[in-house]
């Protein structure tokens, strides 16, 4: 019987150490979702202050950056570009005012 509960409370400690590695590793891969985020916005952020700084200086209209935004966004569709990537795309065409689009 004391064998059996040995082997019972090893068993039950591998498992809190199997669940307490994996918690660990869950918090780790949330911190790194979270980072790509906060990467994924400032990126947004920068693409579309550059348009519009592009359309403030008279360089290009809005409209014609959301053409070709539109266009990169057809071709990556085409080419089977990351359903993310596209995403991103779209996201960043969504961020110009709506009759530029």
């Amino acid at each position: 019987m004391n064998t059996s509960l040995d082997t019972l409370a090893e068993q039950m400690l591998t498992l809190v150490e199997i669940v307490s590695a994996q918690e660990r590793d869950i918090k780790a891969l949330k911190e790194q979702c979270r980072v790509l985020e906060e990467h994924d916005q400032a990126i947004a952020v920068a693409f579309s202050t550059f348009f519009h700084v592009l359309s403030a200086g008279r360089i290009a209209k809005l409209s014609e950056i959301a053409t070709i935004l539109n266009h990169i966004i057809k071709v990556a569709e085409q080419e089977g570009r990351p359903a993310a990537s596209i995403k991103f795309l779209r996201d960043l065409a969504d961020m110009l005012p709506e009759d530029q689009r």
